[in-house]
């Protein structure tokens, strides 16, 4: 059985703090978008291995933020933990979105599917659109 096969069925997360506020990891911040950071990871690690990727949890800048502001990030990552089996995975462009005859490029079929779309299909497949919102972030966008 192939390592792909037998990640297939399972689940992974990342799961970091920041040193840096959100607004900071943003389209116009100074660390860059969070989407664009997580790209590679999530798109071109994970899922690349078979894995049902989850909405990241991000603590930002903690040592930066009131105890109490701390504790309910703990809270809340508490209470995802107890559902997180039942998330909704993020959404990737389909493998058999591209054809292999043509380099691995994206079908005419789907790029003509999605030409009027306002945003690209991913963060690394955008057809030179703007990237779609909080992609790499939340799951179902």
């Amino acid at each position: 059985m192939s390592l792909l096969v037998s990640l297939q069925d399972k689940k992974a997360m990342l799961s970091f703090t920041t040193g840096s506020h959100e607004s900071m990891f943003s389209a116009n911040g100074i660390n860059g978008d969070m989407n664009v950071t997580l790209w590679p990871l999530q798109n071109g690690i994970l899922h690349y291995c078979g894995f049902q990727v989850l909405a990241p949890q991000i603590f930002w800048a903690p040592p930066h933020i009131p105890s109490e502001a701390r504790e309910s990030m703990l809270e809340a990552w508490r209470t995802r933990l107890q559902g997180l089996l039942g998330e909704t995975p993020l959404t990737f462009t389909p493998s058999d979105s591209f054809d292999g005859g043509r380099g691995f490029q994206l079908k005419e079929d789907v790029q003509d599917k999605h030409a009027a779309n306002e945003f690209g299909l991913s963060v690394g497949i955008h057809l030179g659109k703007p990237l779609p919102p909080n992609s790499q972030i939340k799951a179902g966008v």
